[in-house]
């Protein structure tokens, strides 16, 4: 069997530097509303990437695109050594859907930059060598978060438990979780459901067992909420979905709505052990009042249209759409999701991956999702004001797609 020939052709430019790994750049992009993209040529696009998950209220919202006006025109920009109401407002609307008392947050530029920070915190409080994380997360593009070097990290390949009669009713004495020494771990960091873009879930008791051993020997746990928050996955965090009472917690990407913010968030028992050390952390644009301004009525925005809810009736619809396909096409290996946060895997076939051809495909006919450059997997992360008509019509063309991509 042969891949149909993909007339596709991307679009480059001549004076940008692209480090992204997509398969595809879209050059000339020259408007966006809501799920909606449009090129130099007028083409519609819906974006089913959110932006690369960050445009989860949709493009141009107005409410943002209104903050956004007020608060130029009062102050952007304060410097790390001065503080706007408004920062503090922020902060309170973050811990209050968080159910924190009494917690901090600091605003900063990036999820990358909130993770990084949670880790040099961990890092900070405790004489322990070692953070504990799944071997299959992705934590930032740099720092210690990003490198995970042995001498700082131990990488549990939780893949391997799929293999154990008690995969979903882990027991807390298996010996793979015994060779983990958790009286070295000063934190473990948990990335609940993106998987490095994968879309996988670890089991709800293996993360149950470990968080409960990583307390147990007065570690802290550290929640990667950038790509799960916000209600990516039908609830306002994705560790909600495991019941945890995390320590530190990093959000970004959904929490400016394209606009680049993001925040750490700690517990008061973590400030209160930092206050006691010599911590420091400077930059430049860390707690804005603009990027916090933003962040503010993102939650809000969120909870006025219901998003919440939205993003779960959504999600079981598109859900229950793709399994219908998948009964029909042989060539979808696995479909896995949580709210509007969706992977479809497909099966190998001959030399080619499947995936970047569909990706293309859908381009072509005006749908932008996500595939990780190696990997037979497109991503889907719709933002949470999608309508059910841009879900059913995706629908209709990944089908025709399906039937059509493979000749006999």
């Amino acid at each position: 069997m042969a891949h149909k020939n993909n007339k596709f052709k991307e679009k480059s430019g001549h004076n940008v530097l692209f480090c992204t790994g997509h398969q595809i750049v879209m050059n000339n992009v020259v408007k966006a509303l809501d799920c909606c993209l449009y090129d130099s040529d007028n083409k519609k696009y819906v974006d089913f990437e959110s932006g690369v998950w960050c445009t989860s209220l949709g493009h141009s919202h107005p409410r943002i695109n209104q903050v956004i006006k007020n608060q130029i025109e009062k102050i952007i920009h304060t410097g790390f050594c001065y503080l706007h109401p408004v920062i503090e407002e922020s902060a309170q609307q973050i811990l209050d859907v968080l159910e924190i008392t009494s917690g901090k947050c600091v605003f900063l530029c990036s999820g990358s930059e909130a993770v990084e920070f949670g880790v040099q915190v961990s890092q900070t409080i405790s004489e322990k060598p070692f953070l504990l994380t799944m071997a299959d997360s992705y934590l930032g593009s740099y720092g210690a978060a990003h490198k995970k070097q042995e001498n700082e990290w131990i990488q549990f390949d939780w893949m391997k438990c799929s293999e154990c009669s008690e995969y979903e009713d882990c027991d807390p004495d298996c010996p793979r979780l015994s060779e983990i020494p958790f009286h070295q771990i000063n934190g473990f960091v948990f990335e609940p459901g993106s998987s490095a873009g994968l879309v996988r879930f670890p089991p709800v008791k293996l993360i149950e067992n470990i968080t409960h051993k990583i307390k147990e020997n007065n570690g802290v746990v550290l929640v990667n909420e950038v790509t799960t928050g916000l209600g990516r996955t039908g609830r306002w965090f994705g560790h909600q979905h495991y019941n945890l009472n995390p320590d530190i917690i990093a959000l970004g990407k959904g929490l400016g709505n394209g606009y680049p913010v993001s925040v750490t968030v700690l517990t008061q028992p973590i400030w209160k052990l930092l206050e006691a050390k010599p911590f420091k952390y400077s930059q430049s644009h860390q707690n804005d009042p603009l990027g916090a301004a933003i962040a503010k009525e993102v939650i809000q925005v969120i909870k006025d249209e219901n998003l919440i809810e939205k993003c779960t009736i959504m999600g079981s619809h598109f859900l229950s759409q793709l399994q219908q396909i998948q009964k029909k096409n042989n060539i979808i290996k696995d479909i896995r999701g949580r709210g509007l946060m969706i992977a479809i895997e497909f099966e190998d076939i001959g030399n080619d991956l499947l995936a970047p051809t569909i990706q293309r495909r859908l381009l072509h006919d005006g749908f932008v999702v996500a595939n990780r450059p190696g990997f037979n997997v497109i991503r889907i992360d719709p933002p949470l004001t999608v309508s059910k008509k841009n879900i059913d019509s995706f629908i209709k063309k990944l089908q025709n797609i399906l039937t059509n991509i493979i000749e006999p």
